[in-house]
């Protein structure tokens, strides 16, 4: 299993991961997230951004189970952070509990951190081109072998300390022991990967959730303090590996001494070192602002509160030690290890688009013009440049664009809107939106004493046309009839397709005689007008045509559609392609001309 890999199915597709990956490794695109492990330099940032907790960190939880009880001797090493994670147990109680849990022993990393302090310091003096980058951080080396590997000549060529203390373990116990690290580093679990004196790295979580699990009615009693044991003084590192002496002789405002927090200012470095603008001796470097607040922490406490858990703790056991002992007394019965490091070259090698390929992939996004990229970083890259090119390398899609995606819905639900109120075929109103605007329209010609007519219309001999042409051609007949309609009506009427081949017009503010004249005149266009469907066919048809005008004694709008109706059947029965006024209307308007 991966490093870091994401739950199946339980990503919710907030990007958090994207937007907090300092190197882009997430691929999220279609709906799918992975980690693409050929980009991460797994500084466990998406860990902790991601709200539902689908992040998985490997298989090193069950590895350690499997070793517990196989009876194979393990020995855990607990990075010297432990104290802030576990507080406010005591080292001694935490002690029992590994104990309990059937590890053969603990250890810290004093020794591996005073054996890299003094392996620094003598690299230091012997050498001669600078700057000298020092980080015990395997994010911070991943970061400079996989995207600025030009920097490794830089890199001082020395383990870890976790690595030395692997070394260290093996050594003392016996080769074929099993060295568990816990650390709130997830960078560890790669860097155990490449070499053999760590078999499994567990995150302080992880730890906890193992003691848990094989420890059962666990009670006060069984955490009585237990006796003191030999505590080592640092003389040469600080928690991490630094050397002691270095920040003694070089403060933190002297130019010769830099030190470098996050991968943004990490990018910077690269950059100033390649242009020969550092002028520093030292760097130090880390990914985050070290261990102390790495994302395998498991801790609200405050940063701030667990440096100082972590330096109390530390002057706490120097006290209570049946005897403190320095590192130059214990190296002689230390076993030799080696400490040096080779770094590799393993460039991520990253596709880039032509600048037309990107200008195509910039318009998928509805991107066409400079001041279309908003640059607005909400998709987790700096600009929509940056994202286009990402999605021309596979790991992204226009998906994670908070403004294209307003767009598109806000399209979307204007086209459901307009769906819910319109025809599909014709785009005329549907019969749904023509009976509720008739009924506003009646009930304000009732109130206010105003004027309303309403035309119905049926496509003579339409069933021919369809047997004849075949429903393609009708339904094309349909689409231009009702274009037709549109294309001669005022703003304020409605055109609506009553249903099949009926159409219906509400005309407010309007008598009957206007009426009846609106609809000679379509009945007149629709007869000299053949419709062209194709250049060799020609389809000529009428229209019958009933109209109706409101009036006082009408109580109920579907009274004008049933006056309307009765006008059209009369016209269809006169013989078609003729427009008919309703009488009675006609006559109480005094218009019995029509």
């Amino acid at each position: 299993m991966s490093v870091l890999s994401v739950a199946e199915g339980q990503c919710s597709e907030c990007y958090s991961c994207v937007r907090v990956c300092p190197v882009k490794a997430i691929k999220m695109a279609e709906g799918q997230v992975e980690i693409i492990d050929e980009r991460c330099i797994y500084c466990g940032r998406c860990y902790l951004a991601c709200p539902k907790k689908s992040m998985l960190l490997g298989d090193g939880l069950q590895r350690t189970i499997d070793f517990l009880s196989s009876g194979r001797k393990t020995v855990a090493v607990l990075a010297p952070e432990y104290p802030a994670s576990f507080y406010p147990m005591s080292e001694a109680q935490l002690a029992l509990l590994i104990e309990l849990a059937g590890f053969y022993g603990h250890e810290d990393t004093v020794l591996a951190e005073e054996l890299v302090a003094r392996q620094y310091l003598r690299y230091f003096a012997e050498k001669k081109d600078f700057p000298v980058i020092r980080s015990t951080c395997p994010a911070a080396t991943t970061w400079i072998e996989k995207y600025y590997p030009n920097l490794r000549d830089h890199l001082a060529p020395i383990i870890t300390p976790m690595d030395a203390q692997g070394r260290l373990v093996k050594s003392l116990y016996g080769k074929d022991v099993a060295v568990v690290y816990a650390t709130p580093c997830i960078a560890a679990k790669n860097e155990a990967i490449s070499h053999d004196s760590v078999d499994v790295v567990l995150t302080f979580k992880e730890l906890k959730e193992l003691l848990k699990l094989r420890i059962a009615g666990l009670g006060d009693e069984m955490l009585a303090g237990r006796a003191a044991k030999p505590e080592i003084r640092r003389r040469y590192s600080v928690p991490g590996g630094f050397p002691r002496p270095t920040i003694a002789q070089y403060n933190m405002l002297d130019p010769a001494l830099m030190v470098v927090r996050g991968i943004k200012d990490l990018d910077s470095l690269a950059d100033a070192i390649s242009t020969g603008e550092v002028k520093a001796r030292f760097i130090d470097i880390l990914i985050c602002d070290g261990c102390i607040d790495g994302p395998g922490m498991d801790t609200r406490l405050g940063i701030h509160v667990r440096k100082n858990i972590v330096d109390e703790g530390y002057k706490s056991r120097l006290v209570r030690a049946s005897r403190q002992i320095t590192f130059d007394q214990v190296e002689p019965y230390l076993p030799k290890v080696d400490l040096n490091k080779r770094f590799a070259n393993r460039l991520v090698d990253l596709p880039m688009p032509s600048e037309q390929a990107l200008l195509e992939i910039l318009a998928e996004g509805e991107k066409f013009a400079l001041e279309d990229e908003l640059d607005c970083g909400a998709c987790g890259y700096n600009t929509c440049r940056d994202q286009a090119i990402a999605i021309y390398q596979g790991i992204s899609d226009w998906n994670v664009c908070f403004p294209f995606k307003r767009n598109v819905y806000s399209r979307i639900i204007s086209q459901l809107k307009e769906t819910a109120v319109t025809d599909g075929l014709t785009g005329l109103y549907n019969h749904k939106s023509f009976l509720e605007r008739l009924s506003v329209e009646f009930n304000r010609a009732q109130r206010y004493g105003s004027e309303l007519s309403l035309i119905m219309i049926d496509v003579d001999t339409f069933k021919e046309i369809n047997d004849n042409f075949g429903h393609v051609t009708g339904d094309s007949v349909l689409k231009a009839i009702a274009a037709t309609l549109k294309a001669n009506i005022r703003q304020s009427d409605l055109a609506a397709r009553y249903g099949g081949d009926e159409f219906a017009l509400i005309l407010p503010e309007t008598n009957l005689e206007k009426a009846y004249k609106v609809g000679e005149k379509l009945r007149h266009i629709v007869e000299t007008n053949p419709i062209s469907l194709k250049p060799d066919i020609l389809v000529g048809t009428t229209l019958s045509i009933g109209v109706s005008a409101y009036h006082p004694s009408m109580s109920d709008p579907l009274a004008l559609v049933q006056k309307a109706d009765e006008a059209l059947y009369l016209a269809k029965e006169q013989g078609r392609n003729k427009t008919v006024a309703s009488s009675d209307l006609a006559v109480s308007h005094g218009d019995s001309g029509l």
